[in-house]
């Protein structure tokens, strides 16, 4: 069995989804797969937590209904002592991810695009030095299918299950360093009373309980809660699951796991995104193009842009009928200003954080050597500015720990070189090897810096 789309689009999940929403209506045969039962697409492990802004500068619906749990106010942070607590204000949504991803699918589907679940990307068609289709294998009736398309979206999530199985060397089958990714596990259960303030999300920071990540409790309403963590890869640390089962009363005590509703874990990439999202007849979105916040480790909304700017591409190269990486090219310039050269700059603050001791964290929170409003602007901008007054009520803060305060002035100035450079991203594809080389070394020097 043959078939001819103008776009394949591989995986149903926020990214995926987000970028069949932005095609739909727009004259273009549109087929998207999933490897999950229609009931299934959309669930992943993580927080679930999204902040407004992302859908307010997409354009997208704001979840309704069975698709939001609970409205966000802000975040509240602790020390790994508890005796710090910092809020962080922002509005957001704490939301059901199968039923807003399949409601974003549905209409979609209502605008055009096919959508197959239980089908499977077997292996890629890679011809002329151009990604071509796929072949299909679509388990609810047994069949294999060959599917041609122009561009192929490649939104596999952390298992980069289709992207893996292109030619080693091509720039979008980077791959993946075991220390750049969190490794996460979360339930969601009901609670064994209603929640204090569910309007807030809590992190807790504690190198013990949760080395190089942290701890989370995000309410999903009154009574039940999603709570997890993630520690950091490639460390050999134990099984996470040795941690949650070890820690779940200090961070979760109200927690019922008699009423449990879903578990389970995940890989999260905590880094830059990858060096190109484009190349010839082929886009990487979402978890596998590593669009998940270095920091908190949050990716629906970074995804759901890499979505939006996959789609921009895609039309543009219909417009001029190239599929190319020099057209799809497009698609890492809107990604980098929207999110990817923040996302770089918090790189290296999630390197500098995982450096630190829980005595430093508790010391550094206590003293204000790092603010609430530095988290703020870090977070929105991935900047850490200081004037000249604050810097100086930082030396003086700062001065029982001063290798504390040498470095958050390293990382300061390298989170902005990184933006800097992410900033000179190449506009041809020919240049990107140079550029590359730039930030590897960026990245050397800084490692370099924080490890005297």
């Amino acid at each position: 069995m043959k078939n001819n789309y103008d776009v394949l689009i591989i995986g149903g999940g926020f990214a995926g989804a987000t970028t069949a929403w932005h095609l739909a209506n727009h004259g273009l045969k549109v087929l998207l797969i999933d490897s999950k039962p229609w009931n299934r697409i959309g669930d992943k492990p993580c927080g679930d937590a999204v902040s407004k802004e992302h859908f307010d500068n997409l354009g997208m619906p704001y979840p309704e209904g069975e698709q939001l749990e609970q409205k966000i106010e802000g975040i509240k942070l602790y020390s790994p002592d508890m005796k710090t607590e910092w809020t962080v204000k922002g509005e957001g949504f704490e939301i059901n991810a199968p039923a807003y991803t399949q409601r974003l699918l549905k209409e979609a589907s209502n605008r055009g695009v096919e959508v197959l679940d239980m089908t499977t990307a077997m292996k890629p068609i890679f011809e002329d030095g151009f990604v071509k289709g796929a072949i299909l294998f679509d388990r609810r009736h047994n069949q294999q299918i060959e599917v041609r398309a122009k561009v192929v979206v490649e939104a596999t999530g952390y298992s980069m299950s289709f992207r893996s199985k292109l030619p080693q060397g091509l720039p979008v089958t980077e791959n993946l360093d075991d220390k750049d990714a969190d490794i996460a596990y979360r339930e969601v259960a009901y609670t064994k009373d209603d929640i204090d303030e569910p309007q807030y999300l809590k992190i807790f920071v504690n190198q013990k309980a949760s080395p190089g990540g942290y701890w989370w409790y995000f309410p999903k309403g009154k009574n039940k809660v999603n709570i997890g963590l993630g520690i950091q890869g490639g460390m050999g640390y134990p099984s996470i699951y040795t941690f949650y089962d070890k820690y779940l009363n200090e961070f979760g005590s109200d927690v019922d796991r008699n009423r449990l509703i879903v578990k389970g874990g995940a890989l999260v990439p905590t880094r830059r995104p990858i060096s190109t999202l484009a190349w010839n007849g082929i886009l990487v979105v979402g978890d596998s193009a590593f669009t998940a916040n270095p920091v908190h480790g949050g990716g629906k909304g970074s995804a759901m842009i890499s979505g939006y700017c996959a789609a921009k591409a895609i039309l543009n190269a219909f417009e001029v009928g190239d599929f190319s990486a020099k057209t799809l090219w497009s698609a890492n310039l809107c990604y980098i200003e929207r999110y990817g050269a923040k996302q770089a700059s918090l790189e290296l603050f999630r390197r500098f954080l995982q450096k630190l001791s829980d005595d430093d964290i508790n010391y550094g929170m206590r003293k204000k050597v790092i603010k609430e409003e530095d988290l703020l602007e870090a977070s929105a901008k991935g900047d850490l500015q200081l004037s000249v007054a604050e810097k100086a009520m930082r030396i003086i803060a700062g001065l029982g720990r001063p290798s504390l305060l040498m470095k958050l002035k390293v990382v300061a100035e390298y989170m902005k070189k990184a933006k800097d450079l992410y900033r000179e991203y190449p506009s041809d594809p020919n240049d990107l090897e140079q550029w590359k080389s730039e930030v590897n070394k960026l990245l050397l020097d800084f490692e370099n810096l924080m490890n005297k």
